[in-house]
């Protein structure tokens, strides 16, 4: 299956991504980027294909940023919640921790996948994306790298990051697991991010008619 990154209209792919291997029973070894509830986002280190995990049963949340996990491809569409996902697997159960990546083989991962800086964030300016815009062959995911420092705020419906993208303001909920531990632990309600840090934002599934932008994880550069 393929991925894309989208032009501004999100009527035609702006380029092409690698393709993964997604037929059922086949295995794969991805480098963890950011994990949900139910979903772990990952770099197939065959393909070097962005994927979007889809499980059964809940993603252990001790996973990080570069680890290396295994998973098996599953034949149950179900799970998926949303089918417009070009990103989207269904694996067998949860990933399973096989070792880490980091330095320059990390980077050599991440480097293709980086979304344009000169393009909107998944196809669209604003914090949502009509659901009836929604294309299998356009993204759902992209990998960023903002040219300026951001920084996440501390408020009561939860986190929020800041950064400038293609020369606009991006304000968009942060539903990192780690980043929201730290924060509360030490209270704080606001904090910079390094230079070179990289984000991971996908879409959610749709709430009346709209999939809205978040930030999953924050990934440093190791």
């Amino acid at each position: 299956m393929e991925g894309v990154l989208t032009s501004p209209s999100l009527r035609a792919p702006l380029r092409t991504m690698p393709i993964r291997h997604d037929e059922p029973g086949t295995a794969l070894r991805l480098m963890v980027v950011a994990t949900g509830e139910n979903h772990c986002i990952g770099i197939d280190l065959a393909s070097g294909a962005l994927v979007r995990a889809w499980s059964p049963q809940p993603v252990d949340s001790r996973l990080q940023p570069y680890d290396l996990v295994k998973v098996v491809v599953a034949d149950d569409p179900d799970l998926v919640p949303d089918p417009a996902q070009p990103e989207a697997i269904v694996i067998a159960a949860t990933p399973n921790l096989s070792g880490r990546l980091t330095g320059r083989p990390a980077q050599r991962l991440i480097r293709p996948l980086l979304h344009p800086e000169n393009t909107p964030l998944l196809g669209s300016y604003g914090p949502t994306v009509p659901f009836w815009e929604r294309r299998p062959d356009h993204p759902s995911v992209a990998l960023a790298e903002p040219g300026a420092p951001l920084v996440v705020t501390v408020e009561p419906d939860g986190l929020w990051c800041h950064f400038p993208w293609d020369g606009r303001p991006q304000v968009l909920a942060c539903t990192d697991p780690r980043l929201a531990a730290s924060l509360y632990r030490t209270r704080k309600t606001m904090t910079g991010v390094r230079p070179g840090t990289h984000l991971v934002v996908a879409l959610q599934p749709p709430v009346d008619g709209y999939c809205h932008k978040v930030v999953e994880a924050l990934v440093p550069r190791r």
